[in-house]
Formats: C-alpha cells, structure tokens, sequence
C-alpha cells in the first residue's frame, strides 16, 4: 500500500482549478489538492493549466491534458514509493 504524501497546488484563477482535479483526491491514495488565491505566476496563470506537484511546477496547453500528467506523475510516485518500501 502507498504511504507516501502527494501535494498538488493550484491557484483559484487557474482554468486547471475545475472539480476535476479536486476529484484526484478521491481518486487516488495520499492526494491532497490545496488551492490557493495566488501563487505568484500570473502571466503562465493566465495563457495555461498549471499545478505545483510536491513543488515541481507542472503545465498544459488544457486542463485534460494536465490531468493525464496528473494522473501518470501520480502512478510513477505511487510506484517509485512501493519499490523504496521493499
């Protein structure tokens, strides 16, 4: 079972801050999705979907396309963590 901790911060004004990413918490294991009124990047902020995955800024040219990322940044953390634990 995963145990490790994943931080994903978006910024309220982002086209990426939908109820689609809030849906990674339920989703997946050890996902906690923190919006937050401004992370200081408003000019990306404003041309495109961004996140801060555990600090790492991620982007796409649409929400959906972050979502994958998402989705495969979380299965590689999830999978990263399994074979450190063994």
């Amino acid at each position: 079972m995963y145990g490790g901790f994943i931080l994903i911060e978006v910024c309220d004004a982002n086209l990426a801050s939908g109820p689609e990413l809030f849906d990674l918490e339920d989703e997946c294991n050890g996902v906690s999705v923190m919006e937050n009124s401004c992370m200081s990047e408003c000019e990306l902020c404003a041309a495109r979907s961004y996140v801060f995955f555990n600090g790492e800024l991620i982007t796409a040219d649409t929400t959906g396309s972050l979502l994958s990322l998402l989705r495969e940044r979380i299965r590689q953390e999830t999978v990263e963590q399994m074979d450190t634990s063994t």
